[in-house]
């Protein structure tokens, strides 16, 4: 795993970055979550209750305290899944949004008779306050059935935003922090199978707006729609079609005037210009899994003095 800063015209300038202290021992399965929001980067580690607020500018950092789920119960374990990071405007707060997952403990199946065959907690939805620095539930009730989503999310204007599916229909759930109220906004129809194993889905913030990308990999295109209203379906509309591009695999973020990252599938990160339509290499490798690509502006101000 690595961490870099890009700028220039043709992000040319690569600089190393460390972790900040708290994952520098162990930098296994560290993300990014969501969108860098006034210079503060939200770091969480796999499916842990690992979660660090950044700011790399100043070095600064915030370990984020645990929360009464993750005490621990005999026989059981529990799985974080981080669906939103964000600015909360009314309250000038910063919140973090996880799903956590309750199983039976089965790693010594040595002695699995005297071990119960059910879980005793129902899985919960909390979100974090950096202004009261604590954790509440929320009273959500979601299917969790994902399928190749992944686990991204996005951030714009006091939202946070990800995707879900029920098995039929897969959709995009628009969490307001202001007021905790939720939004449906299903997919186009052409892609409410969230089982296809033939077309990798992935949605971000391109220029400002809500925009779902459909890797057609038989196809090798990649078709591109912009949101026009939250909750109606109709209001999907399809931009661009990149490709055929045989050697790209699926994008893994964005970067200025609404330049496109994927990476390929040789491991190269490549970027297209949408101004020259060309895919140009960035000099850098990837694994499979985990590369992403933020857009990051530098800030001064201090993670535990935020608040106006």
């Amino acid at each position: 795993p690595g961490l870099y800063s890009l700028s220039g015209e043709r992000y040319e300038n690569k600089v190393k970055l460390d972790w900040p202290p708290p994952f520098q021992e162990n930098d296994i399965a560290i993300c990014i979550m969501g969108t860098v929001i006034n210079g503060v980067v939200c770091l969480y580690q796999g499916q842990t209750p690992n979660v660090v607020l950044w700011n790399p500018t100043t070095e600064e950092f915030k370990v984020i305290p645990p929360s009464p789920t993750e005490t621990p119960v005999i026989y059981e374990v529990g799985y974080f899944e981080y669906n939103g990071f964000g600015y909360d405007l009314v309250r000038d707060d910063y919140n973090v949004i996880r799903h956590v997952l309750y199983l039976l403990d089965v790693s010594d199946t040595d002695d699995m008779e005297d071990k119960p065959n059910y879980v005793s907690r129902k899985n919960t939805w909390e979100i974090y306050s950096l202004r009261r620095n604590s954790w509440k539930k929320l009273d959500l009730d979601l299917p969790q059935i994902r399928s190749n989503w992944g686990e991204l999310s996005i951030y714009i204007n006091g939202m946070c935003h990800w995707a879900e599916g029920n098995g039929d229909e897969s959709y995009m759930v628009s969490f307001y922090l202001s007021n905790e109220l939720l939004c449906i906004t299903p997919f186009p129809t052409d892609m409410n199978d969230s089982f296809d194993d033939f077309v990798i889905k992935n949605f971000r913030v391109l220029n400002e707006s809500i925009a779902l990308i459909l890797n057609y990999l038989e196809m090798a295109t990649f078709h591109i729609s912009i949101l026009g209203e939250l909750g109606v379906k109709e209001s999907w509309t399809k931009l661009y079609i990149i490709g055929p591009i045989p050697c790209i695999e699926h994008p893994i973020g964005e970067g200025k005037n609404g330049d496109l990252f994927f990476r390929r599938k040789d491991g190269e990160i490549v970027w297209f210009n949408y101004n020259t339509q060309k895919i140009e290499e960035l000099g850098l490798q990837a694994d499979a899994y985990t590369p992403d690509i933020v857009i990051y502006k530098e800030s001064l101000l201090p993670i535990g003095q935020i608040y106006n």
